[in-house]
């Protein structure tokens, strides 16, 4: 998903209570002057060494490129276990606002009792 997107997503993410959190490769002098540029208010956490790609196998290794992180993305439930994940190694993989909405929607139906309030 375009950042862009997230940026603009999380004003309407605010209101639900909902956060944004994303994790860069790139270091975090470049993450935050990304982050500025956007003009967003979530985090933007490095993973510069890879060490955390690494460790959850996100990388592929080319002959070309070296190790590749491949970019994954994930909604949380509140005590953060994985509800959905999505694989971007092909951008259409990505998730859209759409079905981030979705996934949200599906987790404060699990979680909160008074998520509809006519039921």
């Amino acid at each position: 998903m375009q950042l862009r997107l997230l940026t603009e997503f999380q004003k309407e993410l605010a209101v639900n209570y909902c956060k944004l959190a994303v994790v860069s490769v790139d270091p975090p002098e470049v993450s935050a002057a990304f982050k500025t540029g956007m003009g967003a208010e979530f985090p933007f956490l490095s993973d510069h060494d890879r060490a955390v790609v690494k460790a959850l196998d996100m990388t592929e290794t080319s002959k070309s490129r070296g190790v590749t992180a491949i970019p994954y993305g994930f909604s949380l439930m509140p005590d953060l276990t994985v509800h959905n994940i999505y694989c971007g190694y092909w951008y259409v993989g990505r998730p859209t606002v759409e079905e981030l909405r979705q996934d949200l929607r599906a987790i404060m139906k699990k979680c909160r009792s008074d998520f509809d309030p006519q039921a």
